[in-house]
């Protein structure tokens, strides 16, 4: 699926990644362990995404501490509306970076340490 737009080719894997990175508790989309995940454009490549015939796989990084399920089907919900194929959801990583939840009954006041997240760990090691 792609279409023209202003001389360049937009491909359903863009599409998908735009719409994937408007939900506020994605973080970035994720590449893989080995950055095996993506689809290769003319002069670009779309990380994350990969679109073909039979499949659509979204491979994200979620803002902690969005329920990590809850983000997944958000974000199946999302992609099956743009695609007519099933949609697979790999979250790869939690990210803690620049992320306050919209809602101020769970807003979080500092930035998450190791320790918060988990408590068997001790920063450092």
């Amino acid at each position: 699926m792609s279409t023209a737009d202003a001389g360049r080719e937009i491909d359903a894997a863009e599409v998908v990644a735009d719409a994937v990175l408007a939900i506020p508790e994605v973080a970035e989309l994720h590449g893989g362990q080995f950055g095996e995940v993506g689809t290769y454009l003319p002069g670009r490549r779309i990380t994350g995404v990969v679109v073909d015939e039979n499949s659509c796989a979204v491979h994200i990084s979620v803002h902690y501490p969005a329920d990590v399920r809850s983000v997944a089907e958000r974000v199946r919900a999302v992609v099956a509306r743009l695609v007519d194929v099933p949609v697979n959801v790999t979250v790869g990583d939690l990210s803690t970076a620049g992320y306050l939840p919209v809602d101020a009954e769970n807003a979080v006041t500092e930035p998450a340490t190791v320790t918060d997240i988990a408590p068997n760990i001790r920063e450092g090691n």
